[in-house]
């Protein structure tokens, strides 16, 4: 049975501190804006750096990583344009969906099927406290007026916290006619939005439904955040 009073603590802590630093230092890092150009056959593409250092004195975790959650609609109609099936299999009723791949075993953005961390991804690990998370996203496509909404959260993986959002990024852009990339400015919140809750119970349902719906047949749940 969880501790009470210790959910209590937590959700005191990151209600009274300024957004991104309840449980730690959170730094984020917009590293490419291009514009694309349809004459030229070029795309658009976006890159963002998200680093978390806890502050270890606060959070109860062994290891901490990312979840990320993507909204990718028609700018006008707000119509889904996310091209990948399995991922319309699990969104929500506003097109939300966690973000991988099609074909991908964990939910844990920049998780291997293997477990470990691909080359966009450091977890924070309790037994190399000096190494921040540290995930890196690069959008990119050449389809016009579109928008595209992400939610990065900062979430402990394993031990006591698990399933704990230390912090959260919502960040995106839209995209013209004439593939010009219009910024949305990053904002941190210290706890998740409720669209992105919805969105985890979602990779949870399709991890936990039939087969032939899984992002993987594998898919493993990813722990209920709070």
């Amino acid at each position: 049975m969880p501790d009470v009073f210790e959910e209590l603590d937590i959700a005191t802590t990151a209600t009274k501190v300024a957004p991104g630093a309840a449980f730690g230092t959170l730094e984020i890092k917009v590293n490419e804006r291009i514009d694309g150009e349809e004459a030229a056959g070029t795309w658009y593409s976006y890159k963002i750096n998200i680093t978390f250092a806890p502050d270890t004195a606060l959070v109860n975790a062994d290891e901490i990583a990312f979840i990320q959650t993507v909204r990718l609609v028609e700018t006008a109609s707000g119509a889904n344009k996310n091209p990948d099936e399995k991922a319309k299999k699990r969104q929500t009723p506003s097109a939300t969906n966690v973000d991988r791949l099609g074909g991908k075993k964990h939910g844990w953005y920049g998780i291997k099927d293997d477990g470990t961390p691909g080359t966009m991804l450091t977890t924070w690990k309790k037994s190399a406290p000096a190494t921040p998370a540290t995930m890196q996203d690069r959008a990119s496509w050449n389809e016009p007026n579109t928008t595209w909404q992400f939610e990065t959260m900062v979430v402990c993986r394993s031990g006591t916290d698990i399933g704990t959002v230390y912090a959260a990024v919502t960040w995106g852009f839209s995209v013209g006619a004439d593939l010009t990339l219009t910024e949305q400015t990053p904002t941190v919140t210290n706890k998740q939005s409720t669209e992105a809750t919805t969105a985890v119970r979602k990779w949870n349902d399709q991890a936990t439904g039939s087969p032939f719906d899984r992002n993987n047949p594998g898919q493993t749940p990813l722990p209920a955040l709070r």
